[in-house]
């Protein structure tokens, strides 16, 4: 669940991504992303990063992170 500035960048990230990962963004309050934001224990909203399984392989709450939180994520998932 991405708020709207980190939704710009990942917005720009998954041009270069698109081909090794699938980068999708939720706005909070849509669809079930208040349920989502509660099993993955954040406070408010930030990043849940799953795996095609849809296992979480992390979560960053809030969104006082910038870009280079974002590419350790992608990172993790890409493991």
């Amino acid at each position: 669940m991405l708020c709207n500035k980190i939704t710009v960048i990942v917005n720009d990230l998954k041009k270069e991504h698109q081909k090794t990962i699938e980068l999708v963004t939720v706005k909070v309050g849509s669809g079930n992303s208040a349920e989502e934001i509660k099993k993955a224990k954040l406070k408010t909203h930030g990043i849940i990063a799953k795996d095609k399984a849809g296992k979480v392989i992390a979560t960053v709450d809030g969104h006082s992170y910038g870009k280079a939180k974002i590419l350790e994520v992608l990172a993790k998932l890409q493991k």
